[in-house]
């Protein structure tokens, strides 16, 4: 990112949950700072603001975060014994996989509520002080967006509140929540500019909180207010398809923050110096492992790449049958070989590895410097392309849907077809565009489809298509912090 993230929120906080790239953390600070000390200027309000940022490294970074959003799914299986909890549904409540999850989206927060405090009321120029204040919220509504799918009911609350206060605090039930998100990023889209200077990419945009409203208002089934919200990022013009669908994750092209981005967690490793500024592990968990010779991956030798492949996510059978002949994403989303040369080890018989999309051959053992996306422009599109179905307008959604196929080398969908078939389509639209981007899982709640969807790859998944039930939608709250505040209930079946 090119804003700077610094220690604030370690200092202000005690060292909560901050983790701000090492770089730029104050090496020697001389004393602890106090909130009531901080937020004199521009320049400290901003600095705070950047530290609200770096709760994205500590969520879209995490391996729990790809577990709880992509495992258990119809498109990506594993066999990694450290990864089973998910893939074959047998978390519960002493042990629910997705703990970590509540307590780094309650840490970023925690922090979020006091810069929104603290900036509101500091004496800095009006506009700033608004579109400060406007990121933050963005990013606050965006931790709570995440809760939601994750747990569905979530205790909210938005003031600074001192710790024996938030650990008694009741769920509040899910709409009541989103109603929250909604209030955050509609008051976001109103301070937010439509883009920035280069010295800032990075921050959230207008375009940016209003694509999340947009997504907020498709999972609350609200079809009007979800086309009104991106049909005005689309009136922004500040985003477009890329024409070659394979450059929007190439790392070799600089492919970050480019037209279709809208917005993406920024990570950042030097190569050219092999110096690690802000980095995750998700590449070793989607390419396919080094072959014992410690040269070549299946078979295929990558030149100089040194990456420790785990090769713990695999797609499934029924991922490689939603492309259409001719679509130029599958030998993007999926991995057959590598510079002319075709893969001889493979995860199972007939399966593909996944592919480039997935890949950072600039990457080191563990260690990538590959942004991460949270919203695109074609998840606006689909999005545009789902409302207008949803409303009975299938003209308009067919128009939506186009776009996305063009780009993808596919003849436009002919006239005519009806309600259902283009709800298929944009449900394998959203498949194929998505998979691996913490979204296949939350759709297929949303539709109402995750059982059946399970049950239908019984053969790369029996364990978890017999184990899956309605009530795993949402994931169980931690036994151990129902003990701690008792105020605390448990989604049913747990």
């Amino acid at each position: 990112m090119k804003i700077k993230i610094i220690g604030l929120l370690s200092l202000l906080m005690g060292g909560i949950f901050m983790t701000g790239c090492q770089k730029d953390l104050e090496e020697n600070p001389k004393s602890f700072i106090a909130p009531d000390d901080f937020f004199a200027n521009v320049s400290q309000c901003t600095q705070a603001v950047n530290g609200a940022y770096s709760s994205l490294y500590s969520i879209y970074g995490a391996v729990n975060f790809w577990q709880v959003t992509d495992l258990g799914t119809d498109l990506i299986v594993t066999a990694d014994a450290n990864n089973l909890l998910f893939n074959n549904y047998t978390f519960n409540s002493g042990n629910t996989g997705a703990s970590g999850m509540w307590s780094t989206l309650y840490g970023a927060i925690k922090n979020a509520n006091l810069v929104i405090n603290r900036v509101s009321k500091a004496d800095i120029d009006t506009a700033m002080r608004a579109r400060l204040v406007g990121e933050t919220k963005f990013l606050r509504g965006l931790y709570y967006f995440n809760l939601t799918n994750i747990f569905g009911d979530v205790p909210l609350w938005t003031d600074e509140l001192d710790a024996a206060t938030v650990g008694q605090l009741k769920r509040s039930p899910q709409a009541d929540v989103r109603a929250q998100v909604i209030k955050d990023l509609t008051d976001a889209a109103a301070a937010l500019p439509l883009k920035y200077g280069a010295t800032d990419i990075g921050r959230a945009t207008q375009g940016a909180a209003l694509a999340l409203l947009a997504k907020v208002y498709l999972y609350n089934k609200d079809w009007a207010n979800a086309q009104a919200a991106a049909l005005r990022v689309v009136q922004g013009g500040q985003y477009s398809l890329l024409p070659n669908y394979a450059d929007v994750f190439d790392i070799q092209d600089r492919y970050k923050n480019n037209a279709e981005s809208i917005f993406e967690v920024q990570f950042r490793r030097d190569a050219a110096t092999n110096t690690n500024v802000k980095t995750h592990a998700m590449v070793t968990y989607y390419m396919m492992g080094i072959d014992p010779n410690n040269k070549t991956y299946a078979g295929v030798d990558f030149g100089n790449t040194t990456i420790t492949g785990f090769y713990v996510m695999c797609p499934t059978l029924k991922l490689d049958s939603l492309f259409e002949p001719n679509d130029q994403r599958k030998n993007v989303v999926l991995g057959y070989g590598y510079n002319g040369q075709t893969f001889n080890r493979w995860p199972r018989p007939n399966h593909p590895w996944f592919g480039p999309k997935f890949w950072d051959l600039q990457a080191t053992g563990q260690v990538s410097g590959k942004d991460l996306y949270v919203l695109r422009y074609v998840d606006v599109l689909l999005m545009l392309a789902e409302a207008y179905n949803e409303q009975g307008n299938t003209g308009g959604s067919i128009q939506y849907l186009n776009m996305v196929r063009e780009r993808a080398g596919l003849a436009d969908l002919a006239a005519g077809p009806s309600q259902d078939d283009l709800r298929n389509e944009v449900m394998k639209e959203r498949g194929i565009e998505f998979v691996g981007e913490f979204q296949r899982k939350w759709d297929l709640v949303r539709w109402g489809k995750l059982q059946e969807a399970v049950q239908s790859i019984a053969y790369d998944n029996p364990t978890g298509a017999a184990n899956i039930k309605p009530y795993m939608n949402l994931f169980p709250i931690s036994a151990t912090d129902i003990v701690i505040n008792p105020n605390l209930t448990q989604n049913p079946g747990y």
